[in-house]
């Protein structure tokens, strides 16, 4: 399992820098990193666009439920992130570190669950337990 330690500051600028420069993130060659820092780049523009592929998700979903069902749901997101926060990240020595493989699975297992979640509710109806889940 890769440990990668990232301080958030860093993390901020980063995310800036890769959204800001999609064709350099395109040119960086991920598919063979050469330095630590390559690989953070690299880890960094997957948890980025599977994040983007959440909210997408989210946005997608809510907008198709009703009210009561949408309180479920964020109160299933909010949890899921607590979740995903406890499970993937650790503060040790006035930083954070960030188990990358952690959030980056995390994260795509909920990115299915709420794809799951709008194929579900477009096929029969949404199973309203299953949208207060944290999975």
């Amino acid at each position: 399992m890769k440990r990668i330690h990232i301080i958030a500051p860093f993390v901020l600028a980063l995310a800036a820098s890769v959204s800001a420069q999609p064709a350099r993130a395109a040119a960086n060659g991920c598919d063979g990193p050469k330095t630590g820092f390559d690989n953070v780049y690299c880890f960094a523009k997957v948890y980025m666009e599977l994040d983007h592929q959440l909210n997408a998700n989210y946005v997608a979903l809510i907008k198709r439920i009703p009210r009561a069902q949408q309180t479920m749901l964020k109160a299933g997101q909010r949890q899921w992130m607590a979740n995903r926060d406890r499970r993937c990240l650790s503060t040790e020595g006035g930083g954070n570190t960030v188990n990358i493989d952690c959030a980056i699975d995390t994260t795509r297992r909920r990115v299915q669950f709420l794809s799951d979640r709008a194929a579900e509710c477009s096929a029969h109806g949404c199973s309203t337990s299953k949208l207060g889940n944290d999975d």
